[in-house]
C-alpha cells in the first residue's frame, strides 16, 4: 500500500492524517516510513507505529523548515522522557518491540517532518505509520 497524507480544512483549523502502509524494511540503515508535508498548517503532530514479526533497532526524526530546504536529522533517541519539540512518547522508540509505540510533536514552524527505521531482522520487520494532527 502507498503512502497516502491530506491536508484538509481552512476555515476553523486544518485537520492532517497519514497512512504510510505496512512497509518492510532491511536491518541495515535507515528506511524512511512516511514523509508528512505540514505547510506550516498544522500545532501538533500525533504519530503511532506498530512493528509487526520483529522490533525495531533505529527510528529517526527529520524536520524540513523550508520547502527548498534539506531533511535535518532532529532527534534519533526519542524516550519515554522527552525533551524540546517532542512533548510526549510511549517509550524508547529506537527499541520498539512488536506493538504500537507513539510520539506528539510541536510542528509548529515546520514544512514537514519525516520518520525513518532500521529492522532489527532483515527483510522480516514490517511497520505501519498513522499520524495525524491539527
Amino acid at each position: 500500500m502507498a503512502q497516502t497524507s491530506s491536508l484538509v480544512g481552512t476555515q476553523l483549523r486544518p485537520v492532517f492524517k497519514c497512512d504510510s502502509g505496512v512497509i518492510t524494511i532491511p536491518a541495515t540503515g535507515n528506511t524512511v516510513l512516511a514523509t508528512m508535508i505540514l505547510q506550516h498548517m498544522i500545532q501538533n503532530l500525533n504519530v503511532s507505529l506498530t512493528p509487526a514479526v520483529h522490533a525495531i533497532d533505529g527510528f529517526l526524526v527529520e524536520v524540513m523548515f523550508h520547502p527548498e530546504g534539506p531533511w535535518v536529522t532532529y532527534t534519533s533517541a526519542i524516550t519515554s522522557t522527552p525533551a524540546g519539540l517532542i512533548l510526549a512518547a510511549s517509550g524508547t522508540l529506537a527499541s520498539q518491540a512488536v506493538g504500537t509505540g507513539w510520539f506528539i510533536m510541536d510542528v509548529r514552524g515546520l514544512y514537514g517532518v519525516q520518520v525513518s527505521a532500521s529492522g532489527s531482522v532483515d527483510d522480516t520487520t514490517t511497520v505501519r505509520i498513522l499520524a495525524g494532527g491539527s
